[in-house]
């Protein structure tokens, strides 16, 4: 067995060149998206797509197969990320010829028939990304917007959206992330000291509940409305 076995390909590898094969594509995949950066992540275009789904392809089969040439799989990475960075550079530049746009299906509750047909989408897509919404009724939307990506967002009537505390006028609430206080039987001091208090709270939160021994909780969440939650 040669490093040319290796990178050629042949018809018989023993597991440590299976495993060489493998750190290399992996590595060469984690580099390649690095350099395409978020925008390849989140897939927002249709060679974004593309590429996403011709890498995966590409880097299966030098897996499997050990006649495939792992050299030959290395440039073709390298050349879809070097093709999806110079689209993707065109598309900040001329967003209207590489990508699509968003595309408005619906406004003030009618569809906008060229607009639809244009996108590809049939009422039955539409109702069902609707629904997927809460909203069952066209009379209920305002607008509806297909985006580059296909996902479909909606903004509803005034008169269809729920009160809000503002408009009742009552204070606003506060809203935070859940803090963990306990996890695994372990008392998170951090955590504890940021939220402005001290072991013998949280303890006293403890035995409100019944629970005499820290090392019985599994987890326990300072939640955004004060209140401790426990879990054991």
């Amino acid at each position: 067995m040669t490093w040319n076995d290796i990178w050629n390909g042949s018809k018989e590898l023993p597991f440590w060149a299976f495993s060489i094969r493998a750190i290399l594509l992996y590595l060469a995949l984690i580099i390649a998206t690095r350099f395409m950066r978020q925008r390849q992540i989140a897939i927002h275009t249709g060679h974004n797509y593309l590429v996403a789904a011709g890498i995966v392809s590409l880097a299966a089969v030098r897996m499997v197969n050990p006649e495939a040439s792992l050299a030959a799989g290395l440039l073709i990475v390298i050349l879809y990320a070097a093709i999806n960075i110079f689209l993707s550079y065109l598309d900040v530049k001329f967003p209207r010829v590489i990508d699509r746009h968003a595309t408005v299906l619906v406004q003030n509750g009618q569809i906008i028939k060229k607009n639809m047909l244009d996108s590809r989408i049939t009422i039955d897509n539409l109702m069902g990304q609707l629904r997927v919404k809460n909203i069952f009724n066209l009379s209920e939307v305002e607008l509806a917007i297909v985006e580059p990506s296909g996902k479909i967002n909606v903004i509803k009537k005034a008169s269809q959206l729920p009160v809000t505390r503002k408009q009742m006028k009552l204070p606003i609430k506060n809203v935070s992330v859940p803090t963990v206080l306990i996890y695994d039987g372990k008392v998170q001091n951090e955590n504890l000291r940021m939220v402005g208090h001290d072991f013998n709270w949280l303890d006293g939160k403890l035995k409100e509940k019944g629970i005499i021994q820290i090392k019985d909780v599994f987890v326990a969440l300072l939640e955004s409305d004060g209140i401790v939650h426990v879990s054991v």
